[in-house]
């Protein structure tokens, strides 16, 4: 059974007012298929909608609601919006549908209210609610359920919970989820992000801004503009098919329906998944500068094993190293550099170790995984051999003294040291690693901002990329991932800045040589200068 003749006998209101058969667009079209799939294969029908605005997925969704609950008796149909302007805007389209029907006489409503249509022939009816109330539907068996704009409700998480009881895991069951992104780290970000893995049941449909016909130049009436020198956003969009119609339109909305905001613009009107999810808090790194350093790449996972004097990298999908570039032949000093923040147990976040090129600032290797502190230090003594005998730091803080400690133990022989004047008159101090105090950690990342910003380096990894992406601006000051239901971390980001800032402050000093060596040992021990030397070279204050 197909729902697509029964949607077309309904009537809508246009955007002129007036009243018309529904005729659905290319983005309804294909949110009916996918309902018509899932009900043919009779499996329970679960669709979830990531979308830019006014595509008339709320439309379609209601038509579907009036559709179900009219083709099956005794049938209870729950529309949940995200404010009562919305529940009413909602309900009101479901009174123009059951009005225009043309088969009304068949049937007798039961009652009408602000809330509720009923149909006493069938048995089946409609409420209209919204998030606010915390108890909508869970009194009844819910066979059907819309719920609007969903990233914008107060407490989704609590809500779907109590819903989900209610409605049964059977072929004629519908939940239809939609709604433009609300930022990250929430319940909707993740509950997307599951689908697009398959760890849930929902089928995850994106619709971009520029697959709609209404939103070019052309269509809006507008004049269209010169674009023959074209940005590096709109050179990207042309390669993903878009034309100078739609680029267009989108100059004309980013002024007008953004107020220069580009990622305004891009939370509102996204051109793929990951722009809809634009942070709403303030993103630490700017993200149109961020999208120009990461060039995805197929890395190889493995892991690395000791031979004899040497290190080798062993494929293998389930490693937790992940290699983009291997090591160069060039064995010159300092040429890599590994970033650490160890975790506590294994039971809590990963650990991770980020490699990169000191002088180009290329990411080339991630280790990202659940390890003690000092099996840690162990991965990370044959991360730095197997990259020509890299310089290590790692974040000293918590489990890091552990860390730090073992590879000191191992006599791994390039350390990151901090050596600074003290408060006596010639004497020099030093401490191995990274100590990630509330201003040490305000330096580190303003200095992977500067980076980013000047483009001078390059990231490879997706879910590094991910993690800075959705790295926000606290609302105490700090920085974090964004708030949610543990899908953001900042392992990746931190092990990142740890590898970036002291790289950046490295310089040769006599060393010494540990038993972990290549064919040409280095015979230089990296150090930093004064915090305040580099600071001021960082670019921080």
């Amino acid at each position: 059974m197909k729902f697509d003749p029964f949607v077309e006998k309904l009537s809508i209101r246009t955007k002129q007012q007036t009243v018309e058969k529904f005729d659905p667009n290319w983005a309804q079209r294909e949110t009916l298929e996918a309902i018509n799939d899932m009900y043919s294969r009779g499996v329970p029908v679960r669709i979830i909608v990531l979308k830019a605005r006014q595509l008339g997925i709320s439309t379609l969704a209601e038509a579907l609601m009036f559709a179900w609950v009219m083709m099956h008796q005794q049938t209870y149909g729950l529309v949940i919006a995200h404010e009562i302007d919305a529940s009413e805007y909602l309900l009101n389209m479901t009174k123009l549908y059951w009005e225009t029907f043309p088969f009304k006489d068949l049937y007798t409503t039961k009652y009408v209210s602000r809330k509720e249509l009923a149909w006493e022939e069938i048995g089946s009816s409609i409420r209209i609610a919204t998030a606010k109330n915390m108890r909508a539907g869970r009194s009844r068996t819910i066979n059907a359920m819309h719920g609007s704009e969903i990233a914008f409700w107060d407490r989704p998480d609590e809500m779907m919970l109590g819903l989900r009881q209610t409605i049964p895991n059977h072929a004629k069951s519908m939940i239809l989820l939609e709604s433009t992104a609300n930022g990250v780290g929430n319940w909707f970000y993740d509950t997307w992000h599951n689908a697009v893995s398959g760890e849930n049941d929902y089928k995850p449909l994106f619709f971009p801004w520029w697959r709609h016909p209404e939103y070019t130049a052309a269509a809006s009436n507008l004049k269209r503009e010169s674009i023959t020198n074209k940005d590096e956003d709109e050179r990207i969009l042309q390669r993903m098919g878009v034309d100078d119609d739609h680029l267009s339109w989108r100059r004309w909305a980013i002024r007008n329906l953004a107020d220069s905001n580009i990622e305004r613009f891009m939370q509102e009107y996204p051109s793929t998944p990951e722009e809809a999810f634009i942070a709403s808090g303030t993103n630490v790194f700017p993200i149109q500068n961020l999208k120009m350093v990461y060039e995805p790449k197929a890395g190889v996972k493995g892991f690395l094993m000791r031979r004899g004097n040497y290190v080798e990298f062993a494929p293998d999908r389930s490693g937790s190293l992940t290699v983009y570039r291997k090591p160069s032949s060039d064995l010159s000093w300092g040429k890599y550099f590994v970033g650490a923040d160890p975790t506590h147990t294994t039971m809590g976040d990963n650990a991770c170790a980020q490699v990169i090129n000191r002088r180009t600032y290329e990411q080339v290797a991630v280790w990202n995984g659940k390890i003690d502190p000092m099996t840690f230090a162990e991965e990370l003594a044959k991360l730095g051999a197997y990259y020509n005998h890299a310089t290590i730091s790692t974040e000293v803080e918590g489990p890091g003294y552990a860390t730090i400690g073992r590879l000191i133990e191992i006599d791994y022989p390039y350390i990151w040291r901090n050596r600074w004047a003290d408060k006596s008159p010639g004497k020099i101090s030093e401490t191995m690693g990274w100590s990630t105090t509330w201003k040490r950690k305000e330096w580190a990342i303003g200095w992977l901002i500067k980076l980013i910003c000047d483009r001078d380096m390059t990231i490879h990894d997706a879910q590094t990329y991910d993690e800075m992406r959705t790295y926000v601006t606290l609302p105490n000051g700090g920085y974090g991932p964004a708030d949610g239901s543990g899908r953001s971390h900042d392992d990746c980001v931190m092990a990142m800045a740890i590898a970036c800032i002291c790289a950046s402050t490295e310089g040769p000093v006599h060393g010494y040589e540990g038993p972990m060596g290549s064919e040409e040992p280095r015979d230089a021990l990296p150090i930093a200068p004064a915090w305040e030397e580099w600071s001021e070279t960082a670019g921080v204050t």
